[in-house]
């Protein structure tokens, strides 16, 4: 179920539902280049629940990605101040490791079978 639920935040959370590539060479390389991203925000909420000892499992994927692009501008822009840098980094995990995902208790998810759609009748 997890491995699922993967996949669906690379491909709903990241944007990977149509891929740009035509060619099968450059469909991996955009593949790889996801896995990476889907790898190093999950090493992001690994760093925040480490530091902030917090359950790794709920902690927002979603709210990881959303906080990591806010605080971009501003590491970016403190790219020659390491201290700022640094100190703003600090801020952007504790935030990731503040955006929890509530708990649900007694919930059922059951799968559900959709009929996809024919392009004929």
């Amino acid at each position: 179920w997890a491995v699922e639920l993967f996949f669906r935040h690379i491909k709903t959370t990241m944007g990977m539902e149509m891929l740009r590539c035509k060619t099968p060479k450059m469909v991996r390389k955009e593949l790889r280049m996801f896995i990476i991203a889907h790898n190093l925000i999950r090493s992001l909420m690994q760093e925040a629940a480490s530091l902030y000892l917090c359950d790794l499992t709920r902690l927002s994927f979603k709210g990881t990605v959303d906080t990591l692009r806010q605080f971009s501008y501003a590491i970016y822009a403190a790219k020659d101040a390491p201290r700022t840098r640094a100190r703003i980094f600090d801020e952007m995990l504790l935030v990731i490791a503040s955006e929890k995902v509530p708990l649900r208790e007694n919930r059922s998810e059951p799968r559900a079978l959709k009929k996809r759609p024919k392009p004929f009748q």
